[in-house]
């Protein structure tokens, strides 16, 4: 690790990693690494599960935020003066709430954080229990769990949309519209739950019957044969799926060769792009999910530019649409608030910022405002049915007015 200079380096750290890279950073003291050029630098770290079950959802959250920074730096970034350099510095935290926790703690106080960036719910919610205290940090939470926002923590960004606006359009769009029997075969992380909790409540209010909870940890299961056979025991007419992409597609092709022909509603987390990468498409037929990146007019260019940038023949999804287009927010707040590090003043920024935001970085679902509570809203968005001829039908998720 490179000695530390006389130039003041800011990071806004995402999360970090495990103990051991924590001990090496914190050895570097608080100075931060050294700037690069003209000006000074201001570190963004990132940190989710990029390798095991979550690793293509870490690697495009990541890839979307490097694509970000690479063009904020072409157009020069200059806050209060002076003049930075936005670096992107990547760790691989397993999915871990704990250890997001105590790592976000120590680079904040170790390495002055202002923003820390969290991918996942637990995570997130790990590091709100820390950021109002003594060390005061902003999260940009990259997570749909509704609890995010309503814990009023004020120092909370929510990045995607609350899944809960997801849910009453899911029920009236599967074929029983919430009347037949719900199987539960979604993630067993904390993200999982919450949506397992919510849809039930839901299903139950449409006069639907709730199955036994199967939701399972897809992070570590590899046989999903046990765990499908004991949902489909129970007959059920839709089931409710979804974690990343990969071992999702994987638990729906299984459902469907034990005979399951009912309908799938899946998880904002699983993406149909990817989800068409890992299974026969056909077995994805008769479901409701978000809707596809190629569904949003205008995004061509922006699918087209993010493959040649990273050589990629893998599909572009929201996951790397909505962090491109959060980074550029965060910045353009620093620069109307004058202040890199001060954590409050950027939050108080970002109103006003994200009305200012140059279109080149809007591709799809782009937030025009952010509420009282810290949410970014966008009014265009879009989820899809996949029908049973294997077209998506899209339709409107409503977004809170506030």
């Amino acid at each position: 690790m490179a000695a530390a200079s006389s130039k003041r380096t800011v990071r806004l750290i995402t999360a970090t990693a495990s103990g051991g890279l924590v001990a090496a950073l914190a050895a570097c003291g608080s100075s931060g690494g050294t700037g690069s050029g003209e000006g000074e630098t201001i570190t963004i770290g990132y940190s989710a599960g990029i390798s095991g079950g979550a690793a293509e959802y870490g690697i495009n959250v990541q890839n979307g935020l490097q694509m970000a920074i690479d063009m904020v730096n072409k157009d020069g970034v200059e806050v209060d003066g002076k003049k930075y350099t936005v670096k992107l510095e990547s760790l691989d935290d397993q999915y871990q709430p704990g250890t997001t926790g105590t790592n976000a703690q120590r680079l904040v106080q170790k390495d002055g954080a202002a923003v820390v960036f969290v991918p996942h719910a637990g995570g997130i919610k790990a590091a709100q229990e820390l950021n109002s205290g003594r060390s005061e940090f902003l999260i940009g939470a990259y997570s749909s769990d509704p609890a995010i926002i309503e814990s009023d923590n004020p120092l909370t960004v929510m990045i995607p949309p609350s899944f809960t606006s997801y849910i009453p359009p899911f029920i009236d769009n599967v074929d029983t519209k919430g009347k037949g029997k719900l199987g539960l075969l979604a993630t067993s992380s904390e993200f999982g739950q919450e949506w397992t909790k919510h849809m039930s409540k839901a299903w139950e209010a449409e006069g639907g019957t709730v199955q036994a909870n199967n939701n399972i940890n897809y992070g570590t299961v590899s046989d999903f044969a046990g765990p499908v056979a004991k949902t489909l025991a129970g007959k059920p007419d839709v089931i409710m799926v979804g974690g990343p992409s990969q071992p999702t597609a994987l638990i729906i092709e299984e459902a469907r060769k034990q005979g399951f022909d009912g309908s799938f509603m899946i998880l904002d987390q699983a993406k149909y792009e990817e989800l068409e990468e890992f299974t026969d498409p056909k077995n994805l037929n008769n479901s409701v999910g978000i809707a596809p990146l190629t569904e949003f007019e205008g995004t061509e260019t922006f699918i087209s530019n993010y493959k040649e940038k990273f050589s990629s023949d893998k599909p572009v999804n929201a996951d790397i649409a909505l962090n491109f287009q959060a980074l550029p927010i965060i910045i353009k707040a620093m620069e109307k608030s004058g202040s890199v590090d001060d954590p409050k003043a950027i939050r108080d920024a970002m109103g006003e910022a994200v009305k200012d935001i140059d279109p080149k970085y809007k591709v799809a679902f782009a937030p025009n405002r952010i509420t009282d509570k810290g949410h970014l809203i966008a009014d265009d968005l879009k989820a899809a049915h996949r029908t049973e001829d294997g077209k998506y039908e899209s339709f409107v998720i409503e977004q809170p007015k506030e």
